[in-house]
């Protein structure tokens, strides 16, 4: 799949370069990897097509030891940027592997506040508020045992909505988000079983339960447009108790030189009573 992300890519932006060498290049693709405590393995890659207008194909999977066989999600979004106004919707679906499979889809939007940047004094750059909503369709299959001699699929949907917000000013953005997660049936109904899904593809600060509430915040320096750090900061609360909430800090850098970018990461998730997981995260992107 990465393959033909790439390839594809290549092909249809030569005839479009061919068409009009001064225009600002459409194309972007890129590949993210994670490892991690107990052999987490993660990989995804995209492509994205468009300027103000964007359409953009994902493919990422993950692995685990212990995991059975590699659990793969192909995603699908299309957006509009435009100076002020940003919006969205999401698709994405996740084939059964180790019983569990799930498909979600989404929507968001956000309004940028931009300020005189002609005024050398000015210190308020911008502010950008924004919402979203994402619905998730969980599905496990709950193997037959002596209790219960039927197999039977469990299936819960979850509803996530959600806040964000930055300001930029003396170079430094803040941007923080929180998220309400509902769902459609009591988890004391639930088998022990499948209270333990869904673990996510393609981030380091991993979900293992079902999440209640959740926040993070992030910090960021972009005086040097080519090299810019952050920190960052999530905490998550749980539905299914007394499962322990959890907490992750991390730190990075964002480089970049002309239309190549590169991203390095760590993070350090820690809950209460359980050994502290750690990932490094690393990836690319290029224009054209």
């Amino acid at each position: 799949m990465i393959r033909f992300l790439l390839l594809a890519s290549l092909l249809l932006s030569g005839s479009a370069l061919r068409a009009d060498e001064t225009a600002r290049p459409l194309w972007k693709t890129g590949a993210r990897g994670t490892i991690g405590t107990g052999g987490y393995l993660g990989r995804g890659a995209y492509l994205q097509f468009g300027d103000a207008w964007r359409l953009k194909g994902s493919y990422s999977d993950y692995r685990f030891d212990g995991s059975t066989g590699t659990t793969r999600t192909a995603g699908l979004r299309g957006s509009y940027q435009g100076e002020n106004l940003s919006a969205g919707i999401t698709a994405s679906v996740t084939p059964r592997n180790d019983f569990y499979a799930n498909r979600s889809f989404g929507a968001d939007v956000a309004w940028t506040f931009l300020f005189d940047d002609k005024d050398e004094d000015a210190v308020l750059e911008d502010i950008e508020i924004g919402a979203f909503w994402n619905q998730t369709r969980h599905s496990q299959i709950v193997p037959a045992t002596p209790a219960v001699p039927v197999e039977r699929n469990v299936v819960i949907n979850q509803h996530d909505l959600g806040l964000n917000a930055s300001i930029t000013a003396w170079d430094v953005t803040l941007s923080l988000d929180a998220t309400r997660s509902v769902y459609d049936q009591e988890f004391s109904q639930v088998p022990a079983f499948v209270r333990l899904r869904p673990r996510l593809a393609e981030t380091a600060s991993l979900v293992n339960g079902f999440p209640e509430r959740s926040g993070s915040a992030r910090l960021e320096y972009g005086r040097w447009r080519e090299c810019v750090p952050y920190v960052s900061l999530s905490a998550t609360r749980y539905s299914i108790q007394p499962q322990p909430n959890s907490a992750t800090g991390g730190a990075g850098v964002a480089l970049k030189y002309k239309d190549v970018g590169v991203d390095l990461s760590y993070e350090l998730t820690r809950a209460k009573g359980s050994p502290d997981t750690k990932y490094f995260n690393f990836g690319g992107s290029l224009r054209f």
